[in-house]
């Protein structure tokens, strides 16, 4: 007898989803088996916790622009799973949630629904068989249309009953943008492609490029939603003589190798990004949706262009931009490129080059400094720049691992990086490198995570990467570099930034732990490297294997952050510090 559960499985793989990450429970054992049922189904990847789970189906939707999905059942494990829904939803990547419905029905839906209400763009309780069909194309066609998360709530009964008629794998593709639904099945056959997007106002691109032609001083911002036209937004930097800046999420949208590329726009990203934005005239944001609002310049002190699909999705208000042009981002660049004229003032060109060889070289400067026997964390990454394999995938934390990634980290052409960039969730790197093993198995993937986020959450999904070693074993290197200095490094900065004081004790002390002996014991290859100049070796031992590998660097403690350092230290101090901070003690931009 075929199951709605069989039906709901083939239906996943048709709308392009082919994993899902979950844990076991009895109200979700009918879906589970048919998942195990073959080909034709998604495969899937048992995760040790529900927060794991959605974490890795959110970094399979931003690598591959497919619907990830995460699978758990009913209780607590729903709880569990809203920090890593939460991840997907704050930066806009397409994720649907299966949780199983509570064993006793209540009124009202019962507190999954409600839960899951909070986090998702879309979500209902499938309570019949002949609903699942339908409620599953609405919630695929609401996480990719809106970006966001979509959630269904199945019943255990539901599931497990014999599937209707109308409740196919695969029919006819439909008319919406995307291969749809098609009559009451609303089944799908072809994978989902983009939706409908606003065609470019034609007066709206005219008002841009003059506002854009006035300017002298231009610096593009490339946001998430801005990552397929970066080519288009390139060109347009060049035709203005711009500086570009990227979001974190969209960091690698291009080259690092750009002389007009100044790194990450953050409170804590890069110095030549921040120093760029506060001297500019007027600034150009290509699907910056994901910008922090407090970053760019003074309204009034500078003309702001923003192109996004829609009204909503740009971070600053109405009254802040000069001119918004609203449709698909590439298309409305695309109409835009051929309206531009270069600023008035060439020389801006040239300062943005040098200002980014300044801060390069000031990068590579401190990377090459170690005090005593201790690991310079800043060259950890370095070593790998120079060693990246091509098309390789980074995923990092959001520690001071993070600030090392956005510091020296120099990606190419065809490399991706991933994190979990609003809600900067410690502990994502790993789960996120996993689900890029399984969505690229052709690519290497490294992971940069410091030891307070193993901890917290990464030692338990290596027990995920020990349980599939023998299918990983022989793919490209799955490399997790961890950052030993025993401390929750960035916290312990911004406590030291806050208070002034070098002197105050480690308040964020991190349990010691052989990493390297611990991923041993389970066992995976590792690696430990506590010298200096074993760094690059270690590295090129690292990514010449193949397979999953841990790799434990012991690295110095002391050696701060840009935002918490002067120009030319590699040491705290607290005159040099003073000089990066505004009022009330908080750190600025860069």
């Amino acid at each position: 007898m075929v199951k709605v559960s069989d039906r709901l499985a083939a239906r996943l793989r048709d709308a392009g989803v082919d994993r899902v990450y979950g844990v076991p429970g009895l109200a979700v054992d009918p879906l589970l088996r048919a998942l195990g049922a073959g080909p034709g189904v998604p495969e899937f990847v048992q995760a040790r916790g529900e927060e794991s789970a959605a974490l890795m189906a959110c970094a399979e939707a931003k690598l591959t622009g497919r619907p990830g999905c995460c699978l758990a059942p009913p209780g607590a494990g729903v709880l569990r799973l809203l920090g890593g829904l939460y991840d997907a939803a704050a930066d806009r990547a397409p994720v649907l949630a299966l949780v199983g419905a509570d064993p006793v029905p209540r009124r009202g839906g019962g507190p999954a629904l409600r839960h899951l209400a909070e986090v998702c763009v879309y979500c209902e309780e499938v309570s019949a068989p002949e609903q699942a069909g339908d409620a599953l194309d609405r919630a695929v066609r609401a996480a990719l249309g809106d970006r966001g998360v979509a959630s269904l709530v199945l019943s255990p009964g539901t599931l497990a009953a014999p599937a209707p008629p109308g409740l196919s794998g695969s029919g006819p593709s439909g008319p919406s943008g995307f291969a749809g639904s098609s009559g009451p099945s609303g089944s799908f056959r072809a994978r989902p492609g983009p939706a409908p997007m606003p065609v470019p106002d034609v007066a709206g691109v005219r008002r841009a490029a003059e506002v854009l032609g006035g300017g002298g001083r231009a610096v593009v911002v490339i946001g998430n939603a801005g990552r397929a036209a970066s080519g288009q937004a390139a060109g347009a930097a060049r035709l203005l003589g711009a500086g570009v800046v990227t979001t974190a999420l969209a960091r690698d949208a291009l080259p690092d190798d750009l002389p007009y590329l100044a790194g990450v726009a953050g409170p804590l990203g890069s110095e030549a990004a921040a120093a760029l934005l506060r001297d500019c005239d007027t600034l150009l944001l290509v699907g910056a949706e994901d910008l922090d609002p407090a970053l760019p310049p003074v309204p009034g002190r500078c003309r702001i262009v923003t192109v996004d699909r829609n009204p909503d999705d740009c971070p600053l208000g109405p009254e802040i931009s000069a001119v918004r042009v609203n449709g698909e981002v590439t298309a409305c660049l695309e109409a835009l490129l051929p309206l531009l004229r270069g600023g008035a003032d060439r020389g801006w060109a040239v300062r943005v080059e040098r200002t980014v060889r300044a801060w390069r070289a000031a990068g590579e400067t401190r990377a090459r400094r170690y005090f005593g026997t201790s690991v310079n964390p800043r060259a950890v990454v370095a070593e790998l720049s120079e060693r990246l394999p091509e098309r390789a995938v980074v995923t990092t934390d959001s520690g001071t691992a993070l600030d090392w990634w956005t510091r020296h980290l120099r990606l190419r052409t065809g490399m991706r990086s991933l994190l979990s960039g609003h809600l900067a969730l410690p502990g994502a790197a790993v789960p996120y490198a996993v689900a890029a093993r399984f969505a690229a198995p052709d690519r290497p993937v490294i992971a940069l995570v410091g030891d307070g986020a193993l901890q917290g959450g990464g030692l338990n999904e290596l027990i995920t990467v020990r349980r599939h070693l023998d299918r990983l074993a022989g793919l490209p290197p799955l490399v997790f570099c961890v950052f030993n200095n025993g401390d929750l490094n960035r916290l312990t900065w911004q406590r030291r930034a806050a208070a002034g004081d070098p002197l105050i004790p480690l308040s964020a002390e991190v349990p010691a732990l052989p990493y390297a002996r611990w991923a041993s014991l389970a066992g995976l290859p590792a690696v430990r490297c506590d010298r200096p100049r074993q760094v690059g070796p270690a590295w090129e031992d690292a990514l010449g294997r193949r397979g999953p590998l841990l790799l434990e660097f012991v690295v110095d403690g002391e050696t701060p952050p840009d935002w918490a350092a002067g120009p030319g230290t590699n040491r705290y101090r607290p005159k040099a510090l003073s000089r990066l901070m505004g009022p009330a003690g908080r750190p600025l931009a860069g």
